[in-house]
């Protein structure tokens, strides 16, 4: 039975660019000739549209790439308030279940070679409150089983907050795949190319990718850009990696 690869994307900042890291490599990954899909198990701040809710998360992921599904193949769980999942399950009584994105993520893996998965925030983010127990982001993808690409970014304050993103992986034994920075311009300055250069020497993790700083949003922009986008990523590195953390995943669980 076939079981694609899949990983987690998350990132050390609110707004440092996780949609845009994810639907850009589905979206490449399609072009290289791989059957690579996105799936966002939560979504907060989701808008009201004429069939009710829309996740824009997904809607960016369409804009980029034919995909062949509704929001909610995509989406399992979209709410409208713009905070916390743990809150934003709070206000619109929703009741969050792991193993029901767990088992949508397995039927997407199922049909397809690559599975993106797109957290909602960071990895310290709550998912879920109850009985004053606390689940989080950390905790789902330890449940999923999937190692981890950190998106960053070069700017100043970054030295700081990625290592502190992959300390507290590290502590919650997940594994990483390795760092891809975003909104590197295409003349970075010297802090810039030494706050990546640090940064990777300190954690011990590969730059597996620096995506060039986009500020034109509009789809058809973004998809002129993909080849460019393409050379920037070490693509055979990135799967490298993600098959050998596949066979640590597994032998760990059996």
């Amino acid at each position: 039975m076939k079981q694609g690869l899949s990983f987690f994307v998350t990132g050390t900042d609110t707004g440092v660019g996780k949609t845009m890291v994810t639907g850009c490599l589905t979206a490449f990954l399609s072009m290289c000739g791989y059957d690579a899909v996105p799936y966002k198990p939560i979504q907060s701040g989701g808008v009201q549209g004429d069939g009710g809710l829309v996740a824009e998360d997904v809607t960016f992921y369409r804009s980029l790439h034919s995909l062949p599904y509704e929001q909610n193949t995509l989406c399992t769980y979209c709410m409208e308030p713009a905070v916390s999942p743990h809150l934003a399950a709070r206000q619109t009584g929703t009741r969050i279940n792991p193993g029901h994105i767990a088992q949508q993520l397995s039927t997407l893996r199922k049909k397809h070679d690559v599975v993106l998965v797109e957290g909602a925030g960071g990895l310290a983010v709550p998912i879920m409150e109850e009985k004053q127990e606390v689940y989080m982001t950390a905790d789902l993808i330890r449940d999923l089983r999937l190692p981890l690409l950190i998106v960053t970014h070069p700017g100043l304050g970054t030295i700081n907050h990625t290592i502190l993103t992959v300390e507290y992986a590290r502590a919650c034994r997940i594994p990483i795949l390795g760092l891809l920075v975003n909104r590197m311009p295409d003349n970075p300055s010297e802090m810039m190319q030494d706050n990546v250069r640090i940064i990777s020497s300190l954690t011990n993790l590969p730059v597996l990718g620096m995506l060039p700083d986009i500020t034109d949003f509009k789809p058809e922009r973004i998809r002129e850009r993909l080849p460019e986008i393409g050379r920037s990523l070490r693509l055979t590195l990135l799967l490298e990696r993600l098959r050998r953390a596949e066979i640590i995943v597994s032998q760990s669980s059996q």
